[in-house]
């Protein structure tokens, strides 16, 4: 959900380093993500619990914390939809155009907007799972957040407990 710059680097490159970023499919484990068709990979060793990204074909990759997914299914499924909705709200690629304009600070021009995203992929990310009557991961993802409590669950993000009540609004609804 927070984007490592060692970890985009390292997924990121790697399709540069190997010539192909398909290089990245021969080398880390897949999972199946049953809300969407994006390339997702379970990683043990990266510090957040999931994230969105382009691969260096500019392809949308989503990465999730393999021992997330392991220890609390119900709470992975909640992070693979969340990512797929970044991908399919624009957010990723909002951020991938303007690298360019960025400078040293990746960030800079979209900090106004992370709040709002990461409560907008929640959202989606409840009706996805509602869709598919998951609503286990809801819950999940509400008690995940509301263990944040009043602190931000990543740099410039909703706190817990925003996202906590933006869940259950979300889910609230029909």
């Amino acid at each position: 959900m927070r984007v490592p710059i060692l970890a985009l680097a390292a997924i990121l490159g790697l399709g540069l380093f190997c010539g192909s970023a398909d290089a990245a499919r021969f080398r880390y484990p897949t999972v199946v993500n049953p809300y969407c068709d994006i390339e997702t990979y379970a990683l043990r060793d990266v510090a957040e619990q999931a994230m969105s990204l382009l691969d260096s074909g500019k392809r949308p990759v989503i990465v999730v914390n393999a021992h997330t997914l392991s220890e609390s299914p119900a709470y992975g499924d909640f992070l693979m939809a969340h990512e797929c909705c970044h991908h399919n709200l624009g957010h990723v690629q909002r951020y991938h155009e303007g690298l360019g304009h960025l400078g040293p600070q990746p960030f800079f021009y979209i900090l106004p907007e992370l709040k709002q995203m990461e409560l907008d992929a929640d959202c989606c990310a409840v009706r996805m799972l509602k869709s598919k009557q998951e609503t286990g991961g809801i819950d999940a993802a509400r008690m995940t957040m509301l263990n944040f409590g009043s602190k931000p669950t990543g740099a410039h993000y909703p706190t817990g407990t925003e996202r906590a009540d933006n869940i259950a609004v979300c889910n609230a609804k029909d």
